[in-house]
C-alpha cells in the first residue's frame, strides 16, 4: 500500500509523462526515452545462472541509464518490471551501484558484461542491491513499495486512456461513433 505521499509523488510524475498506446515494452522505452533527460538502454540478455536472478535493474554510467528486464518476461510481466525501474529513475531513487570502484574478486565462470565482478558475487544483489544493512532497511523497503506503486498506477493509467481505444482504426472509428 502506498502512502499517500508516496502516491502523490507517483501521480506527479505520471501527470507530466505521457503514456504510449498501445502499452508495451517497446512504447514504453521510446516514451521513456523522451520523458527523460538522458539516454536509456534496455538490456534483454540472460542473467548468470549461478546467482539468484532479479526481475529487473536499473543502474547509470558516464552513457547514461540502463534497464535490465529479465529476458523470460513477457506481455505485461515485462511491462510491469520496466515501469518498476522506471518508477526508481523518474522518483529520484539511488541507482544500483556497480561496484566497479571496489577491489575486484574473482570473476564467476558466467559473465554478465554490464555487471562487475563483485556485484556478481553477491555484495550488491537481491534485496541488498539497494539497501545499506539489510532488506529491512526503512528506506529500501520505502523505495521499493514506492517503485512498484509507480508500476502499478503506470499501468492503471494505461488501462484507463485505453478502455475506449483500439489498434485497429476502424474499430476505434465504430467505437466513437457508437
Amino acid at each position: 500500500m502506498l502512502s499517500a505521499d508516496a502516491r502523490r509523488r507517483c501521480e506527479a510524475v505520471l501527470r507530466d509523462f505521457t503514456l504510449p498506446f498501445p502499452l508495451t515494452l517497446e512504447s514504453l522505452l521510446e516514451a521513456a526515452r523522451g520523458f527523460h533527460g538522458r539516454p536509456i538502454t534496455l538490456h534483454r540478455d540472460e542473467f548468470p545462472a549461478s546467482i539468484e536472478r532479479p526481475c529487473g535493474l536499473w543502474w547509470r554510467d558516464e552513457d547514461g541509464d540502463h534497464i535490465w528486464v529479465a529476458p523470460t518476461f513477457t506481455g505485461s510481466q515485462e511491462v510491469h518490471a520496466f515501469a518498476h525501474e522506471l518508477g526508481h529513475l523518474f522518483l529520484g531513487h539511488p541507482p544500483v551501484s556497480l561496484g566497479h570502484q571496489q577491489a575486484e574478486v574473482e570473476t564467476p565462470a558466467t559473465t554478465f558484461k554490464w555487471l562487475s565482478p563483485r556485484f556478481l558475487s553477491g555484495d550488491l544483489l537481491g534485496v541488498r542491491t539497494r539497501a545499506h544493512s539489510s532488506h529491512r532497511d526503512p528506506q529500501y523497503v520505502a523505495n521499493e513499495g514506492e517503485a512498484e506503486g509507480f508500476a502499478s498506477l503506470l499501468r492503471r493509467k494505461a488501462a484507463f486512456q485505453a478502455r475506449d481505444r483500439h489498434v485497429d482504426p476502424l474499430l476505434n472509428q465504430l467505437n466513437n461513433s457508437i
